[in-house]
């Protein structure tokens, strides 16, 4: 283990798991493989007691992690360990450490005693101080496949043909995927998208999916980034080779050329521009949907 490491990558594909184990294992001293879950050290790590690992973490109601955690953090770690083992220091989130929590902990990454260890997550390596960076060993955990997203829905008695979608829509995000599981309301987000912008096969059919639009000003935000992610989700399938992982789309979206998937989805990047512009609702969804009208159209020709 380096003396400081640094786990980052998409929010919800493991990093915090994988630093709470490879934390518990620094601490751990029972027998076999480490961590082994059971011994003293290992069951009060886990329930954040052990007197040797530090949690720096946001005060109650606060959101940064300001510099008076770090001075605790340090102030700790002036004095001998208790318990005469390995020291860790896990700070989750590291990118809410403000500017000063981040200056002020570059000194004791740098003069680490030898049996002390710290471990950084974060979702945006960028949102660390160079400096920061530059005194850790950097491990940048990639997104999960979608098969390896689904047999882990699976084992959580997740139904087969939600499952699919999830692992098709989470991006790689196992977190991302339970989340999207738990909240109703984003399928029903969905079912509007479907039954709006993806129900246009020409300008004919503008008229009934304006009308299933037209109320949901207040979830633009959402129904655009849930018909990115269908979009992008057509895409991946036709890269991949066909129809499959595109199966429970209408088959007018099965038959989508790369090219005008491209073009919706910059129409949908410019919607959410104007919507930042404050261009009413009626008058964006309207322009989308003549977008995907006449590219729809020009598929089936």
């Amino acid at each position: 283990m380096a003396h400081a490491t640094l786990l980052s990558g998409e929010a919800g594909i493991g990093k915090k798991t994988a630093a709470r184990l490879l934390a518990q294992g620094l601490m751990c001293r029972g027998e076999g493989d480490k961590p082994c879950g059971v011994c003293r050290d290992c069951r009060r790590f886990m329930a954040r007691t052990h007197p040797d690992a530090l949690f720096p973490a946001p005060a109650p109601k606060e959101k940064t992690i300001k510099i008076d955690a770090l001075r605790e953090m340090i102030d700790a770690l002036s004095r001998h360990a208790l318990e005469g083992g390995n020291r860790v220091v896990l700070i989750e989130n590291a990118e809410r450490m403000t500017p000063q929590a981040q200056n002020c902990l570059l000194k004791t990454l740098e003069e680490a005693a030898d049996d002390t260890y710290f471990l950084l997550t974060c979702d945006q390596e960028s949102a660390l101080l160079p400096t920061i960076r530059s005194r850790c060993r950097c491990v940048r955990l990639q997104p999960w496949s979608e098969k390896r997203v689904e047999d882990a829905l699976l084992q959580r008695h997740i139904p087969p043909d939600r499952a699919k979608a999830l692992s098709r829509y989470c991006e790689g995000s196992l977190g991302r995927a339970l989340q999207m599981q738990e909240d109703e309301s984003y399928w029903q987000a969905r079912d509007t998208v479907r039954r709006g912008f993806l129900s246009v096969s020409s300008a004919a059919g503008m008229p009934a999916a304006v009308q299933v639009l037209k109320d949901q000003k207040d979830s633009g935000d959402r129904l655009l980034d849930i018909l990115e992610q269908e979009v992008r989700a057509l895409m991946r399938a036709g890269a991949s080779g066909g129809s499959d992982g595109a199966d429970d789309f209408p088959d007018l979206w099965r038959d989508a050329p790369p090219q005008a998937l491209r073009r919706i989805l910059e129409a949908v990047f410019a919607a959410r521009r104007q919507r930042n512009a404050n261009v009413g609702w009626a008058a964006l969804s309207e322009g989308l949907l003549q977008t995907i009208a006449e590219e729809a159209t020009k598929w089936q020709v």
